[in-house]
């Protein structure tokens, strides 16, 4: 009941300032056992986080793996999950983070729906966090710091598995086919195309030595 008040509250952006003490225990319900209570937390740190200052970073930054982890429900991609990343992509100092944090197995298939809202979250993602690592030139040594990997395994994150040269091929020819409409999702998908052109393949240590 707490927590659908909260995502209620939050709805109006009025209402955000007062609300910021409540982020950490909607962060923690993130990860709760009960479909019905994350789903409102979801949507709850959704509506507070239109809007994220510097000072907030470090109590949202718990939500980053819950929402990789919580990437697919019961076989598709987790709609929820992927409203919440939108917006967390909208801040530049959450993107080195997203990007630093340990990948999921076949990322880039959450583009396989048949669902429009699903499909267009989907590349609004993708497109948001593009738009940063062009925008503020991020390259893995930049975001190395924060690598959340065990083993700081550059191979194991979201970055290299969107901008390594076989996640980057990948994605490519999936917006290839998605970018042949006229509607917004291919709209946005022409222009992730056109943003992932202009940032450099990510290279593993291994990599650049081979090429010495």
């Amino acid at each position: 009941m707490l927590l659908q008040c909260i995502a209620n509250m939050a709805a109006c952006k009025e209402n955000t300032e007062m609300l910021q003490q409540t982020i950490p225990l909607v962060v923690k319900r993130l990860n709760s056992s009960l479909d019905m209570e994350r789903t409102v937390a979801f949507q709850a740190l959704t509506n507070l986080s239109y809007t994220i200052t510097r000072s907030q970073v470090e109590i949202i930054l718990p939500a980053i793996p819950v929402c990789l982890k919580r990437l697919w429900e019961k076989g598709e991609a987790n709609i929820n999950s992927l409203r919440l990343l939108v917006n967390l992509s909208c801040c530049p100092d959450m993107v080195p983070h997203i990007l630093a944090a340990k990948t999921v197995t076949g990322l880039l298939s959450i583009l396989d729906t048949d669902k429009s809202e699903i499909l267009l979250r989907a590349i609004t993602w993708l497109l948001c966090m593009s738009s940063a690592v062009h925008a503020l030139s991020l390259t893995y040594d930049v975001i190395a710091p924060l690598n959340q990997d065990p083993f700081a395994n550059p191979n194991y994150t979201i970055y290299f598995s969107i901008y390594a040269p076989k996640g980057r091929q990948e994605l490519i020819e999936r917006l290839n086919n998605i970018a042949m409409g006229n509607d917004e999702t291919a709209m946005k998908a022409k222009r992730l195309l056109e943003t992932l052109a202009k940032i450099p393949e990510a290279r593993s240590l291994l990599s650049n030595l081979n090429r010495l």
